[in-house]
Parts: structure tokens; C-alpha cells; sequence
């Protein structure tokens, strides 16, 4: 048997098309030293890597028949992600849908079906994309076990807490049920489940008329406290027995430490209620809406007047003429060029492999330590002060393999050095 790999295939043999470009996270649950659920024996797969198999299989639906989607993942390896992880991914990367694949567990062991998760069935969005799953996984045979939000559940999910989009955390059978388990490991299961989240997905972006949008803003946080040196108070204590996501959030010299994130203030209410019994007597909740777009108002031009006696000085400045050195450091201060992004990771980045070598150009690689995302490292090309030659750049390293490629605009005096470089 001989397999073939065609590159540049054109995308017209696809079945379907986006009528936008739509970025999808799949985020497959679970992984590396958090297996989830364990199997129960040794020929099945543990809860993490029966989420990695679902997650492919539906990204590779979507890569293969769909024109215009962008498939992303939170991990394609069995690896360890965090969930603060995972929600920073999907927020970075501006996506449109987020898709957490999940398998279930309960003591009943005769519970059997499907379950979908939202944060709140008063998005619109979510809520209706939850439908849409569960009617497809009735269509390919499945037991619907419900769509469930956070008031449902009495507890948040982080991952749809968080993530700034809309999203579903799908809970794909029970393994606690030995023919569910079997029927999870099974090629048969996962193709039913990918596809039928394959077609829900398809179906609903291309619903008319759309839902609304999911309404973000405003959301309710508790402050419990306020500190100038957060990195030490996290540590405490106090804090660490609270055993809640707390974020400092910096206003002025000071840092308010936030929790939870909540879209209904009586459910705010509850939580400072909560905290308070927990030692913090003066946690209270505050509202945040959406942020204002400044817009910049145009300053009228004045006209200056001058006199030749003013123009008689100017020619006669020497070059250390404190004026002309401030024009010689605003121009410094403003002179940039271009580099192509093509990648970025969590983990180091080996340049000298074939897919970097063909590109023709420079490549560097970048690590930013006090980056608060995860993806610390970046993988970037070429250097042009041209912004015409960038986009050169640009469509070369896109066809060479990096569709996701994008022009960054670096100010000279802001450079920094590479971690690395591969120099062709």
C-alpha cells in the first residue's frame, strides 16, 4: 500500500464553506500526569487520551471539508495543560468557538449518553450551539443526558468561566459504563461522536438568522484584598487554603487581588458571602463592564507665523543644537521594521529542521520570560524595513507550510535579542 501527500492541493474539492474565516479551539480534556478518567482495562485508553483521539478526529473533519476554518488545539500531544492554560490560548488567538472535549464517570455505573456544559443558558450563542450538539448526537443515536449551565451544576467550569467566546464543554459517554467504555475506545464511537460535532458545528455557522451574541459585559468579581506585592501574598497561607483562582489586578501602585467571575450579580452575592466565612471579612463584589473605545479627536492645525530673524537662527544651529538632537531621538524612537510570526510554543523550538530550513530566510526564535501566556516562545522571519517586502515574506512562508503567518511591527530601540537563529 503506497500513501501520497499532495501539497498545494487546491481547497475547491471541500464539500462546505464558511461564509467568514472561523477560528475553532479544541481543547481535548485532561493530559499528561491528569489522565482523567483511568481505564478500566489495560487494552482501553485513560479519559485524556480518548479526548485527544475525539479532538483529531473532529479537527480533521473540519480541516478536510470546510473552506475558511482555522483548527487549533490546546494540545496535540499527551501532555500536561493547565486551565489557566488553556483559557489564555483561546483568548490569544482571537477564537470564535471554543470546543472542550471531555468524557464522563458517575457511580451509577448504568448512566449512559451524552451531556453538554455551557456557562450560562442566558448566552445566546453558547446555548444554541449546545442545542445544535445535542440534536446531532440524538440523530447519530445517542442518549441525551441534557445541557447544563452554571446554575444547573452549582459550580463554574474554568475553562467556560473564562474563555471570552462562545463555548461548549462536551461530555462524550460514560466510562463508568462498561459498554460506553468500550464503546468510546471503539474507531466506531469516536467517528459517530466527531461527526456528529462535526455537522453540529458546520450547521450552526452557517444557521440564519444567527443567534445573538453571548453578553459578556457586565461581569462580577469579589476583591478580597489589596496588596503592592502580589507575588508574595498568593504565597500565603490565607490564600492558598482559599483554593481559588485569585488574580492581582493592577490599579495605580496597588494590586487588587479578584476572584471568580460571575454574569449574575446574585450569584456575586453568594461568592463574597461564601469568602467572608472564610477569614476575608472585607471581600465585597464589584462590577466590571465592557471597555470603552477611545477615540482619538483630531487636533486643528495652527498656523506659525515666521519672522526671518527666527529662520536666520535656525540655519545657523550647530549640530548639537539641543532641538535638532530631540528631532534626531523622536525619529530614533519611532523608526521600526517588519518581521514575520509563524509560530509560537510553549516548549523550545529546534530551528534547524527541515521546515524552517526551506524557507529562505533568517528565522529567530524569541522567548519572552514575562509573557503571562503560556506560549513563551516565538518563532519569527526575516527583517525588512519595507512593509512591501514583508508582505513578500509573508505570502512565501504562508505557501511553504505557515497559513497562519502574520507581519509584527518591532520599534528599533524596543528589539531584543534572539534565542535563537538559523541563518540560510
Amino acid at each position: 500500500m503506497f500513501s501520497f501527500t499532495v501539497f498545494g492541493q487546491s481547497e475547491s474539492y471541500k464539500q462546505y464553506s464558511f461564509g467568514r474565516k472561523v477560528v475553532i479551539v479544541i481543547d481535548p480534556g485532561h493530559g499528561g500526569t491528569d489522565v482523567g478518567k483511568p481505564r478500566s482495562k489495560s487494552y482501553y485508553k485513560h479519559e485524556s487520551d480518548l479526548n485527544l483521539d475525539i479532538a483529531f478526529r473532529l479537527g480533521g473533519y473540519l480541516e478536510e471539508r470546510v473552506n475558511n476554518v482555522v483548527v487549533k488545539y490546546t494540545r496535540k500531544t499527551d501532555r500536561t495543560v493547565s486551565l489557566d492554560e488553556r483559557v489564555e490560548y483561546a483568548n490569544s488567538v482571537n477564537a470564535d468557538y471554543f470546543i472542550s472535549i471531555h468524557c464522563n464517570s458517575l457511580a451509577h455505573k448504568s448512566y449512559h449518553g451524552t451531556q453538554i456544559h455551557i456557562q450560562s443558558k442566558k448566552f445566546p450563542t453558547s446555548h444554541t450551539l449546545a442545542k445544535q450538539i445535542d440534536q446531532d448526537f440524538i440523530r447519530a443515536g445517542r442518549k441525551s443526558r441534557g445541557i447544563r449551565d452554571r446554575n444547573d451544576r452549582g459550580h463554574n467550569l474554568q475553562v467556560l468561566q473564562y474563555t471570552e467566546m462562545p463555548g461548549v464543554l462536551v461530555e462524550c459517554g460514560f466510562m463508568s459504563n462498561a459498554k460506553e467504555e468500550a464503546y468510546l475506545n471503539s474507531g466506531k464511537g469516536q467517528t459517530y461522536i466527531a461527526s456528529a460535532l462535526f455537522r453540529a458545528i458546520r450547521d450552526f455557522e452557517n444557521k440564519r438568522p444567527r443567534p445573538a451574541d453571548d453578553k459578556r459585559y457586565p461581569y462580577y468579581r469579589v476583591q478580597i484584598g489589596s496588596t503592592s506585592n502580589p507575588t508574595a501574598d498568593l504565597k500565603s497561607k490565607k490564600i492558598r487554603n482559599l483554593k481559588m483562582k485569585v488574580d492581582p489586578h493592577k490599579e495605580g501602585k496597588m494590586y487588587a487581588l479578584l476572584v471568580g467571575r460571575e454574569y449574575e450579580k446574585k450569584v456575586a452575592d453568594q461568592l463574597a458571602k461564601t469568602i467572608r466565612k472564610k477569614g476575608f471579612k472585607d471581600a465585597y463584589v464589584r462590577r466590571f463592564d465592557a471597555p470603552k473605545v477611545k477615540t482619538a479627536t483630531p487636533v486643528p492645525e495652527k498656523k506659525v507665523e515666521v519672522k526671518e530673524a527666527q529662520i536666520a537662527v535656525a540655519n545657523t544651529a550647530t549640530p548639537q543644537d539641543s532641538t535638532t538632537s530631540d528631532k534626531k531621538n523622536e525619529k530614533l524612537s519611532s523608526l521600526h521594521f517588519y518581521r514575520i510570526q509563524i509560530m509560537s510554543s510553549v516548549d523550545d523550538v529546534e530551528l534547524n529542521k527541515r521546515e524552517f530550513k526551506v524557507l529562505g530566510y533568517p528565522v529567530f526564535l524569541f522567548y519572552d520570560e514575562e509573557s503571562k501566556n503560556a506560549y513563551k516562545y516565538q518563532v519569527l522571519v526575516g527583517k525588512t524595513y519595507s512593509k512591501e517586502e514583508a508582505q513578500k515574506i509573508l505570502s512565501s512562508v504562508r505557501q511553504k507550510g505557515f497559513p497562519d503567518a502574520f507581519i509584527v511591527t518591532v520599534l528599533e530601540n524596543q528589539a531584543r535579542k534572539p534565542h535563537k537563529q538559523l541563518l540560510p
